[in-house]
């Protein structure tokens, strides 16, 4: 038995016989003979695409419209995560990467744009049930910021810092702490690549020394490409290169310099309190490692020309708080205090017109195919078996 949001099915593959993907051709007779024809051609369905492909530009015109991201972007801006596992699996195969515009990213653009950068950030976290698009709404304003100029500090999954690292070591530079040789490295790359243009650009440099070694010494005044090279080479240092970066970004920042945006999927793993490190048999709080320790200080008050821009996730909780998916809940006394005050986006499953717009993309892809039925019929039973929830129609329309 298969259960999907109280809906309760067996043999779900024969329950949606009328709409598989990948399946047979639609038979259809043309001047006495046989010929075949995709069911988008015979239905007359075309993907409900939006020409502007600039997120600064959508507006609520394009609500339930597809856009789509140019390769090179993808490539650079979340060639290190930053999109779901199997949503990207299924891009691959359709040979695009798009994004379907829904009303919470168009919120947190709006908000962007009209925020005072001489004030302290302002924090906007999307947050909802499993499956309905918090990673893609993160996606969308990702891009915008991107296309903006802003300085992304980008965390894809601050969960696998705490319970899916590589490596974990005492730290060598802050008795008491742990730090995460490789997946620092991993994400300074991911920074550099993310960014590189950009710092170019603005010729950011070192305010301080940093040293490292009787022999290893990043001067003051050194382009912090230097500073990044150098955790990325000497992946020993990479944890505290994190901090030295971070620190510098936000000092950068409030000079006005630049803006700097942290975006971070599944935030509330900040404030949990335990990890899948042990130290004499004893589970290490998340709060001990450096990684953990750089970011902090961007929640703080004491900055300027930036933004905070993530997720609330069920997911990113341990599993013993997982009662509920809402912000207060998740992020308990202490992640609630810390980030106060932020603007809550709520995000729901699809509305009618965002889940015909779907089942239009993958008819258009000839992801999907009528064989029985009509369509109409098809879609009935779509909307029924996943109650419009995002992740349960990717799933369900998955190749068998």
């Amino acid at each position: 038995m298969i259960t999907l949001r109280g809906v309760t099915c067996s043999k779900l593959t024969a329950r949606i016989h009328n709409l598989c993907p990948l399946a047979g051709l639609h038979p259809i007779k043309t001047h006495g003979s046989s010929s075949y024809s995709t069911l988008a051609e015979v239905e007359g369905i075309s993907s409900p695409r939006t020409s502007v492909q600039s997120p600064s530009l959508h507006t609520r015109d394009h609500l339930g419209l597809w856009y789509t991201l140019e390769p090179t972007l993808v490539k650079r801006v979340f060639g290190g995560g930053g999109l779901p596992k199997k949503y990207e699996k299924l891009c691959g195969t359709f040979g695009e990467t798009s994004l379907m515009v829904r009303e919470p990213a168009l919120t947190v653009i709006d908000l962007l744009k009209r925020s005072n950068l001489e004030m302290p950030p302002n924090k906007f976290f999307f947050y909802g049930r499993d499956g309905v698009g918090k990673t893609l709404s993160v996606a969308h304003v990702t891009h915008f910021l991107v296309e903006d100029g802003w300085v992304l500090l980008h965390i894809p999954w601050l969960p696998n810092w705490r319970r899916r690292f590589k490596e974990v070591k005492a730290s060598t530079s802050n008795p008491g702490s742990f730090d995460h040789p490789v997946d620092a490295s991993t994400w300074l790359q991911h920074f550099r690549h993310q960014n590189v243009e950009l710092l170019k650009e603005l010729e950011i440099t070192t305010s301080e020394q940093y040293t490292w070694s009787r022999r290893e010494t990043t001067e003051a005044g050194s382009p912090i490409s230097m500073l990044i090279e150098h955790g990325i080479n000497r992946s020993r240092y990479a944890s505290d290169v994190v901090v030295a970066v971070v620190a510098e970004l936000k000092k950068c920042a409030t000079e006005g310099r630049c803006k700097v945006a942290v975006v971070v999927d599944g935030i509330n793993s900040f404030f949990c309190t335990s990890s899948r490190y042990k130290v004499d048999a004893v589970y290490v709080e998340p709060q001990r490692f450096t990684l953990f320790k750089a970011f902090m200080p961007c929640f703080d008050k004491d900055w300027k020309n930036g933004c905070i821009v993530g997720s609330i996730d069920l997911r990113a909780n341990d599993g013993k708080i997982r009662g509920s998916h809402l912000p207060h809940y998740l992020l308990q006394k202490t992640g609630w205090e810390t980030l106060d005050p932020f603007v809550p986006i709520p995000v729901e499953d699809y509305d009618d017109r965002e889940m015909r717009s779907i089942i239009d993309y993958y008819v258009d892809h000839e992801w999907l195919q009528n064989i029985n039925g009509p369509l109409d019929l098809a879609r009935r039973e779509l909307a029924g078996l996943t109650s419009h929830n995002p992740y349960a129609v990717m799933s369900i329309c998955s190749s068998l």
